[in-house]
């Protein structure tokens, strides 16, 4: 069985001296990603999660991230995973997919990329969490959790930090803000965070296994934890998508990716 180790604070900064453009796009599933031209997309570093990545790859687009917190897209589409690990620069996983793959396959990953942690898998909260979370980040001021005493309210969290992990969401999108928010990008660009069209992905083709999506059943989760982030954090996070489900005072529009402008370092 491969060793696993987590993304570390030196392997941070290695990886913040390697960012090329000040601009992070978050190439995401929702349709609106196809819309984004692609003159835009060579003009940002790309962060892609599970098959948008293919799409880029398609295009002659190698992304400079490549992400995925979901264990079955890696077993189940292995071969296309394969592929977008080997084209991107850098790929981080989470514990879940390392430890949701045979032991052959943890090998090739231990090798091949970043492992992140995950702060909570439970969003369920209770009096116990809240003392543990509580001291968790009265040590680590970087990460922000919210956890209510009542068991039926869900916790709400925010890493600046992801070497300290990162707090779930429902959505791997979540993760890719936290991780391009740690690596100082000043701003960062949402592709295809709809949370429309009962969980569609647009990369996904008619006769394929498609995956299933629990997106629209947890929307109005997302959407509040994504209003804890702005009033907590307030990133620099913009959007581009014109069909979005989640408000506008939350992730506002932009029509283009726009200017580069000064890299931000933490």
């Amino acid at each position: 069985m491969a060793t696993l180790s987590f993304f570390s604070r030196a392997q941070l900064a290695q990886l913040r001296e390697q960012r090329r453009h000040t601009t992070c796009l978050l190439f995401l599933s929702g349709p609106s990603a196809s819309e984004v031209p692609l003159s835009q997309l060579r003009a940002t570093d790309i962060i892609a999660v599970n098959g948008s990545a293919g799409y880029l790859l398609d295009q002659g687009i190698n992304p400079f991230i490549y992400l995925v917190t979901d264990g079955r897209f890696a077993t189940q589409r292995f071969e296309a995973f394969q592929r977008h690990v080997t084209a991107a620069t850098f790929t981080f996983i989470n514990q879940e997919v390392f430890d949701a793959a045979p032991t052959d396959l943890q090998r090739w990953l231990a090798e091949r990329c970043f492992i992140l942690k995950e702060l909570y898998k439970r969003e369920k909260s209770g009096p116990i969490k809240k003392l543990k979370y509580a001291f968790f980040c009265a040590r680590h001021p970087s990460v922000m959790i919210d956890v209510p005493f009542s068991r039926k309210k869900r916790m709400k969290g925010f890493s600046k930090d992801i070497t300290l992990g990162y707090c779930n969401c429902k959505t791997v999108a979540y993760a890719a803000i936290q991780l391009a928010y740690s690596l100082g990008y000043p701003k960062i660009i949402c592709a295809g965070f709809d949370l429309t069209s009962g969980g569609q992905r647009f990369y996904d083709r008619p006769g394929e296994a498609v995956m299933p999506s629990e997106i629209s059943q947890d929307t109005q989760k997302i959407i509040a934890v994504l209003r804890f982030m702005r009033e907590k954090i307030n990133p620099p996070l913009f959007t581009l998508s014109t069909t979005t489900a989640i408000p506008y005072d939350i992730i506002p529009l932009v029509e283009k990716v726009g200017e580069e402008v000064e890299l931000r370092d933490q």
